[in-house]
């Protein structure tokens, strides 16, 4: 579903600094953070290495460009930026350690760091399990396009999950890479199965997504099952 994200409107509500700041959108995506941002007034620069994500993103109304975070080609206009934003980006992004040299070159001093991400390691077997049980009866009911449950050994959820996101950087390399160039003033964890899912959500509604996150939260809180997702905010020093 390509909507903003409440939970996460709500986050940059009270993390994000008042008044207009030049903001880098770092890994844009379809644009829906960047036009949000734009809508509260920031002087919003967007980019993504994907053509169709920059492509989705202007006909969003968000003039975004194409460029790679790691060497950010295509744009530099010698000025620093006050916060860069990066959502669900950071674990797609090799060398992570380039881009977050660049990333600390583009910020001013004191200037602001928001990541908001994806930590697919944290993740258990029952974690797995619950992920892809709840995308089998989404599809089944018809209100989500997810992949059909696998049969055999090489079904196991557990297996299936790590085959899907080996190559995705895990999430305590991201913060020790983090905690090295910035200063992280706050982590914590957060419910991301249910964004997951949403993701793939075709026919549904917000009712169903704020019920995934209710029913996600409420197994974190009881210790059946484990954050998937963090957030985090860093001063360059």
């Amino acid at each position: 579903m390509d909507t903003m994200d409440n939970h996460q409107d709500t986050w940059l509500s009270e993390v994000l600094p008042q008044g207009p700041r030049r903001v880098l959108d770092a890994g844009c995506g379809r644009g829906e953070l960047a036009a949000e941002l734009m809508r509260r007034g920031h002087d919003v620069t967007a980019i993504d290495i994907s053509q169709e994500a920059v492509e989705a993103a202007r006909a969003a109304g968000v003039p975004a460009l194409r460029a790679d975070i790691a060497c950010y080609p295509g744009y530099d206009d010698g000025s620093l930026f006050e916060v860069i934003v990066m959502s669900l980006s950071l674990h797609h992004v090799h060398p992570l350690e380039a881009a977050l040299d660049r990333v600390s070159a583009l910020l001013e001093k004191d200037g602001l760091l928001v990541v908001d991400e994806f930590a697919w390691d944290w993740a258990d077997r029952a974690a797995a399990v619950w992920f892809y049980d709840t995308g089998s009866l989404l599809s089944a009911a018809g209100v989500a396009d997810f992949p059909p449950a696998l049969e055999g050994p090489g079904g196991d959820p557990a297996e299936r999950w790590r085959a899907a996101h080996v190559d995705h950087t895990p999430a305590d390399g991201m913060i020790a890479a983090l905690a090295e160039r910035f200063e992280i003033t706050s982590l914590r964890r957060e419910p991301y199965l249910w964004r997951y899912i949403g993701g793939k959500v075709t026919n549904g509604s917000i009712a169903l997504l704020n019920d995934l996150y209710r029913i996600e939260r409420e197994r974190i809180s009881d210790g059946t099952l484990p954050s998937t997702g963090f957030r985090v905010t860093a001063r360059k020093v």
